[in-house]
């Protein structure tokens, strides 16, 4: 059965958690076997006959009574994430770490994120996602998922290709 993708925003850090700490939490709260990658937040769970929404909430309310962190999740079926990775337009390029898909919290109406003047990246914002391409890398880029955010008016989480493709894999 495939799993779905919980994605915890602002991981790290003064709000860094132990991944074996956060799984045993999640598991306490009913969200049965909770996989990790890294370090950030990426979670792979079984939603059971939950909705994304309700998935969302409860691992937010999980975090926040195990660890003291009101932090934001967005929750992606593995369908979802195949299909957010299959539709970004720059999924192939060659450093797949510059290229990140920043998955928001509600879809917005826009197709171009405002950028920089200058700015060297491209955005293309599909529904509930913005995927950017960084030809320069994302160090010193003015254009993180903050801005994004700020920009649209909606909460977001940015992971690059790579990630996407690793967590697709262990949802399925």
């Amino acid at each position: 059965m495939p799993r779905s993708v919980a994605l915890i925003r602002g991981v790290g850090g003064p709000t860094a958690m132990r991944m074996p700490a956060l799984r045993e939490v999640l598991a306490s709260a009913g969200l049965g076997e909770v996989e990790t990658l890294q370090v950030a937040g990426n979670l792979v769970l079984d939603p059971g006959r939950r909705s994304s929404a309700a998935v969302a909430k409860a691992v937010r309310a999980a975090v926040r009574e195990g660890f003291g962190f009101d932090l934001p999740v967005i929750v992606r079926t593995h369908a979802e994430l195949a299909d957010a990775h299959a539709r970004n337009p720059f999924a192939d390029a060659a450093e797949g770490r510059w290229v990140q898909t920043v998955f928001l919290a509600e879809p917005v109406e826009t197709a171009v994120p405002e950028l920089p003047s200058g700015a060297p990246e491209e955005a293309v914002v599909d529904g509930r996602e913005v995927f950017v391409r960084y030809p320069e890398g994302i160090g010193g880029s003015k254009v993180q998922a903050g801005y994004i955010e700020k920009r649209l008016g909606v909460v977001g989480t940015a992971r690059n290709a790579n990630t996407v493709a690793k967590l697709i894999a262990m949802s399925a």
